[in-house]
């Protein structure tokens, strides 16, 4: 069975599911994972993995400054939690937002003993926030949400983001290559080459863009920001992850890969792309008996130009 994590991973990649779903014909039910208290504690098991794989809020952004956080596809909203418990300012505003509110606690907010909760909203990231909440944020988060952005609409959720930014205030984005199936080992075994292919391929036929921290970070580079930094943390060397990043990486080869073949006419229909799937992710599983599956997170940081 996949563990949590990787099924928190997976459910953020619906959005991806979700383009497949249109280009090829295929019934949503298929790849769409339940909304219930279940998927809320693989998310947040989703982002106990990613916080010990990287960090909370990069080193870079002065945390002592920050008095209003916003987190765009904040699912469950446990990175705001967490940002509450670490920030100095225990009167910091913190708010949440996401297309669905299918993962948000009752009433939308979540309740903290002795503290103002923190309210959680509905919305679309590609379309512009409410007034009340541009100019309003020292820091803005956004984790995992390109895996169904058409290449031109990474601008578009960037600038609503920048929109919601004081001047000087900080954004970072963090996304995970879904391209990297590879491991340690060299030289690099067939299954895992084409695994890879298969993924990039198919992304570019959807007009999606394989390549997500890349895009972030030449998207910020260019998009009236300062002090930018890129950083890609990796399992490699980490071993008290290797057994959670086999896992990772072949749930989300098991999710992804089989619309990848039918939308790159390398399966007839999706039945016959998850047998094959599944032969090459037990070729995988055993090569990484004795190799590392990489999992490459990329954490892009700018300050807004006043």
């Amino acid at each position: 069975m996949n563990s949590p994590p990787i099924q928190g991973l997976l459910s953020s990649l619906s959005r991806l599911f979700t383009s497949f779903v249109d280009m090829v014909g295929i019934s949503s039910s298929v790849y769409m994972l339940d909304r219930n208290a279940a998927e809320t504690r693989r998310l947040n098991s989703q982002h106990r993995f990613l916080v010990d794989l990287s960090n909370l809020i990069h080193p870079s952004i002065p945390k002592d400054q920050l008095t209003a956080v916003a987190d765009l596809g904040t699912g469950t909203g446990i990175w705001l939690e967490d940002v509450a418990d670490l920030l100095p300012n225990k009167s910091v505003y913190l708010h949440g937002f996401d297309i669905s509110s299918s993962q948000y606690p009752p009433h939308h907010k979540i309740q903290r003993p002795g503290q103002n909760p923190i309210p959680l909203s509905v919305h679309n990231a590609l379309a512009p926030f409410p007034a009340e909440h541009r100019g309003r944020y020292d820091l803005v988060h956004i984790r995992l949400l390109t895996a169904g952005l058409k290449q031109a609409d990474y601008i578009r959720v960037l600038t609503n983001a920048r929109a919601l930014l004081k001047p000087n205030g900080w954004i970072q984005w963090e996304e995970v290559d879904h391209t990297s199936f590879c491991t340690d080992a060299v030289p690099e075994p067939e299954v895992i080459t084409r695994l890879r292919e298969c993924v990039i391929e198919a992304m570019l036929k959807l007009g999606l863009w394989p390549f997500a921290p890349q895009r972030v970070f030449d998207e910020i580079s260019a998009c009236g920001f300062t002090d930018v930094v890129r950083e890609t943390y990796t399992t490699s060397g980490r071993e008290h992850l290797r057994h959670i990043a086999r896992e990772w990486v072949a749930g989300v080869m098991r999710a992804l890969v089989p619309p990848c073949m039918v939308a790159s006419s390398q399966a007839q229909n999706i039945k016959q792309a998850r047998e094959l799937t599944e032969q090459l992710v037990r070729e995988f599983e055993v090569h990484c008996e004795t190799a590392t599956a990489l999992v490459n997170f990329g954490v892009t940081v700018g300050r807004k130009v006043s």
